[in-house]
């Protein structure tokens, strides 16, 4: 498979494929400083190696949620489609992932730690419908956020260290 389907498996259709190149490097955070074969190639292989969707999921789950209860992180999984449904966000798995300010996990690295078995496990759950979470589009851990606008948000429940909203 080329770079360029690759790309366009993860939803970048800009005209060339260095535009597409640079885009998937500011979504998630890859140094442009850093030659291109030494960790671009590699992350866009990752993403893009059998099921693009589960491994996308896998990995927002394992890096938002280790040492949290299996059922935590399948509600993280959940909200991250949630989120893909609802017309307030993107329409794409990518962009709903990469969107500013969205997972702090993409902007400080920790989204490319690879993902266990479990995360795989509540990737495949969430992306079939489990949602313990009731339709909840947003989730934090209430002893590490700094951000007040959680404080508007109408909480449904809490597992774990996280709480859902």
């Amino acid at each position: 498979m080329s770079l360029n389907e690759r790309l366009l498996l993860l939803g970048y259709k800009k005209k060339s494929l260095h535009a597409n190149l640079i885009a998937f490097q500011n979504d998630f955070k890859i140094s442009a400083e850093i030659k291109l074969h030494r960790l671009t190639i590699p992350r866009l292989k990752e993403l893009t190696s059998g099921n693009t969707s589960l491994n996308l999921l896998a990995r927002t789950i394992y890096s938002e949620t280790r040492g949290e209860p299996y059922r935590g992180m399948v509600a993280v999984g959940a909200v991250v489609l949630n989120r893909l449904k609802s017309p307030q966000f993107p329409k794409t798995l990518v962009k709903v992932i990469t969107e500013p300010l969205a997972f702090t996990v993409v902007s400080n690295g920790q989204f490319w730690l690879k993902p266990n078995r479990r995360a795989y496990r509540a990737a495949r759950e969430a992306l079939k419908g489990n949602d313990p979470t009731a339709g909840s589009l947003y989730f934090f851990n209430p002893d590490k956020s700094t951000s007040t606008w959680v404080k508007r948000l109408r909480l449904k429940l809490r597992i774990g260290r996280h709480v859902f909203a």
